[in-house]
């Protein structure tokens, strides 16, 4: 098999693997078991740890950010590890100086975000993505990870919003993999562009996924009515 089929087909199951297992939607899965109702028919109606724990509680809240989290570390995992090694197999010589893993990463991540977003299973209608998307950089790269923690962290502190937190969070993203991004040894370079430039672009994407499903997020931010983390249910 040549190398741009193994390629091709790589890709192709990969993303559907990764779409299907993103489609899995644990806020959904746990509301329903722990408060029998859907969670999107409550509060901003976003399947995700935050209406989870203003609508069940704390430990299904915690249970669906540990899941999401998981999934999108086990699809990046996919990518980086069974993508490269089934290349490897396929091709029947080593592509580690050709292909760098982390593009079949970052495109399983990517698939994975988008079922997390657009969940098959539910109609798709899902989450934001952020939890999924910790789990994502945790594997691509911790330090990216960390950084974009650091931003949440401070930005929870000072606002105790949420949205405004994941938003900056996710802003960090591409400049932190640009910065710390050093893949020189492989040599596949898509589109001709340097391997710098592709890794940052891939993150772009996940950062525009995961910005675009806070647009009602940020049109409530600038008329000042999101709610912070800890506000009180209206009786």
């Amino acid at each position: 098999m040549s190398m741009p089929l193994a390629i091709t087909l790589t890709t192709i199951v990969l993303a559907a693997v990764c779409y299907l297992l993103g489609s899995v939607n644990f806020a959904i899965i746990y509301t329903r078991q722990f408060a029998h109702t859907d969670v999107r028919a409550h509060g901003s109606g976003n399947a995700g740890m935050t209406n989870v724990l203003r609508t069940a509680g704390k430990l299904p809240a915690v249970l669906t950010f540990v899941c999401d989290f998981l999934k999108g570390a086990v699809a990046v995992a996919l990518g980086r590890f069974a993508a490269y090694y089934l290349l490897d197999l396929l091709t029947g010589h080593s592509t580690s100086h050709l292909i760098d893993p982390l593009y079949f990463a970052y495109l399983a991540g990517f698939f994975c975000l988008m079922g997390h977003i657009y969940p098959l299973f539910f109609s798709f209608k899902g989450g934001k993505g952020v939890a999924s998307m910790a789990g994502i950089m945790l594997v691509i790269d911790w330090r990216v990870l960390l950084i974009a923690l650091g931003m949440f962290i401070l930005v929870m502190v000072l606002s105790r919003i949420v949205s405004l937190s994941s938003i900056f969070a996710a802003l960090t993203l591409p400049i932190s993999t640009f910065l710390l991004y050093h893949g020189g040894q492989y040599t596949f370079s898509l589109l001709g562009m340097p391997q710098r430039v592709v890794i940052t672009l891939f993150s772009v994407f996940l950062t525009v996924l995961v910005v675009i499903k806070h647009i009602p997020n940020i049109k409530r931010l600038l008329k000042g009515e999101e709610k912070k983390i800890f506000s009180k249910k209206k009786s």
